[in-house]
């Protein structure tokens, strides 16, 4: 995919009247072409309702708003809360508020206005990107219609790889499980202000149409595959009866249910072999 390259019209970030704040990891986008590439990639219309997770300078937060949906941006930085509340005074659309995301509830927040499902989307400081991929979109799966996060690229290039693949593992496995998902762009750092030092992508997180999970099986299946891959070294084997003390008629049983060659290492699998393997452990676990 093209890496798209920083709009290099002037910048207000860049013209002395701003200083990032290092505390909060602050990495502005201030390529207009870039954000206007991820709020469509979003399809955002007037009937979305968009939560978007530290909207700083307000490049996508402007464009979000433009296109009528109803917007709650989450913003720590106070002074960067009463810039945009009061740029954005006007819309009533929009609701800009004084908040740390990562202590924030989605579903809490949904609820308390009346809502239940949202578009998520963010320009995420990337020491933070943890707490976005697990703590959001997987534990409040059910409060998100479909996500555009960007974040750190090695980041996202485990998130988006496939079986096989060295970068293979529990963030691919996981939110794969849940979500389809899409490269959307490739950034480079002078899109930014300042530039970060890492390249960063943006993916596209949409649920899968028929989900593989049910409610009771996620807890598990992610218990099993961090497990599992925490041992990337060992056989599926070794690692299921090290962490479960399973015995060998055991293990034999969950070998003839599920087909799996348990000598296999964990970046062979895929994920629905990861979920055949859980409901496998689980049934075991339980007889």
């Amino acid at each position: 995919m093209r890496e798209v390259r920083a709009n290099l019209t002037s910048s207000p970030l860049k013209d002395g009247r701003f200083r990032p704040k290092k505390r909060f990891g602050q990495n502005f986008l201030h390529d207009r072409g870039m954000a206007a590439k991820i709020v469509d990639a979003a399809r955002i219309g007037p009937g979305d309702v968009v939560v978007e997770l530290g909207p700083g300078k307000g490049v996508l937060t402007r464009l979000i708003a433009e296109r009528g949906a109803r917007l709650i941006a989450l913003e720590l930085d106070r002074g960067l809360v009463e810039e945009l509340s009061a740029e954005l005074s006007g819309r009533s659309n929009v609701e800009v508020v004084s908040a740390d995301f990562t202590k924030i509830s989605l579903t809490q927040l949904l609820g308390e206005r009346g809502l239940e499902r949202c578009v998520l989307i963010g320009n995420i400081p990337y020491h933070l990107t943890r707490d976005v991929l697990f703590d959001f979109l997987v534990d409040e799966y059910h409060s998100i219609s479909r996500a555009i996060i960007m974040m750190q690229r090695e980041v996202g290039d485990r998130v988006a790889s496939r079986p096989g693949s060295r970068v293979y593992g529990i963030p691919s496995v996981v939110l794969q499980s849940l979500y389809d998902i899409e490269v959307v762009a490739k950034v480079a750092a002078g899109a930014f202000f300042p530039p970060p030092r890492v390249a960063s992508i943006v993916l596209g997180f949409r649920p899968l149409a028929r989900t593989m999970l049910a409610e009771d099986e996620i807890r598990p299946f992610i218990a099993l595959v961090k497990n599992v891959f925490q041992q990337r070294r060992k056989t599926i084997y070794n690692t299921l009866r090290a962490f479960y003390s399973l015995s060998e008629d055991s293990l034999s049983r969950i070998r003839e249910e599920t087909g799996i060659d348990l000598q296999s290492r964990p970046e062979a699998l895929s994920k629905e072999a990861f979920l055949a393997l859980s409901r496998s452990v689980t049934a075991v676990l339980a007889s």
